[in-house]
């Protein structure tokens, strides 16, 4: 079978691929208990979350899907770029594809904490608490060039790219150079999915398009904040620490803001990679479970 073949077909690929706002989804739902839902961060696919969904599915049903263009999700048409509002939405159907109507936890790691946030705000109703890991606050909005013609510029670099064949001849190295190494190493199954997807530009033209469009996202997160101002759910924010160092102080110091505005608790692990998900996967499962007990998701002895 092909990498292409694998990407599509639904025996070898895991989980199923469902339809959402005209877009094939990849979706992936293990486990039993109550919902904890893992979003990715900028530039992941679904089994970049592998360690840590192994670390909760003894007692959780954990939800996995890609967002557009990532592992095996169909990407956006050349003119549609990723929104707040999509996004809030798209988590709404995953949720309802796997059948999860009870308020969920929600893992968000990086950026898709504004996406897990923005879920908070809007369906309070679907949240009972949300963990940010390592997530994306920005203390001062900006916005220079508007996001279509960030897009375009996308589009364009990712052209040079495939002709130059970058994808293919370093696609997977990239990705094991960012990622720190789990625990036990990457799995077969990782390293096999690592090499259908990154030898492609559409796992690329998806991470850049999504980091173009980031600045509207946020200033849409901004506008959410004010129209409904308070996170009706336990909220914990996890900050990935370096050993020692200028940085270490100042990325706990705003990440501290960031649980301080969202009226949550703080925890810091280190020293971690800010892929701590891959890196700390056993610690990570912990502190969603001990959120879960806060939440009153699991009983206390849980």
């Amino acid at each position: 079978m092909s990498r292409r073949d694998a990407l599509t077909d639904p025996v070898a690929l895991p989980g199923r691929l469902i339809e959402i706002d005209g877009l094939t989804t990849h979706v992936l739902v293990e486990g039993s208990g109550p919902p904890v839902l893992l979003l990715a961060a900028l530039g992941s696919n679904w089994f970049d979350l592998d360690q840590l969904a192994d670390e909760l599915v003894g007692q959780f049903t954990v939800i996995r899907y890609d967002r557009p263009g990532y592992g095996a999700s169909e990407s956006l048409p050349r003119d549609r770029f990723p929104t707040l509002r999509g996004e809030i939405d798209r988590m709404a159907a995953v949720l309802d594809s796997a059948g999860v109507t009870d308020p969920v936890l929600i893992a968000a790691h990086s950026l898709s904490s504004l996406y897990a946030e923005a879920f908070a705000r809007d369906r309070p109703e679907r949240t009972a608490a949300v963990m940010m890991i390592d997530g994306t606050f920005v203390m001062v909005p900006w916005r220079v060039l508007p996001t279509a013609l960030r897009v375009r510029n996308c589009h364009r670099a990712v052209r040079v790219v495939d002709a130059l064949r970058l994808p293919q001849l370093m696609g997977p190295m990239v990705h094991d150079s960012v990622l720190p190494t789990p625990p036990g190493g990457f799995t077969a199954v990782q390293q096999f999915w690592t090499r259908a997807v990154f030898t492609t530009t559409t796992m690329l033209r998806a991470t850049l398009v999504e980091n173009a469009a980031f600045p509207s996202v946020n200033a849409d997160l901004v506008a959410l904040r004010r129209e409904r101002p308070a996170v009706d759910a336990a909220v914990t924010v996890v900050a990935a620490l370096a050993e020692a160092g200028g940085w270490r102080r100042f990325w706990r110091w705003r990440q501290e803001r960031f649980a301080e505005m969202l009226g949550g608790v703080f925890e810091e692990i280190s020293p971690a990679n800010h892929f701590v998900v891959t890196q700390h996967p056993a610690a990570m499962g912990l502190m969603i479970t001990r959120l879960a007990r806060r939440a009153g998701l699991l009983d206390a002895d849980s």
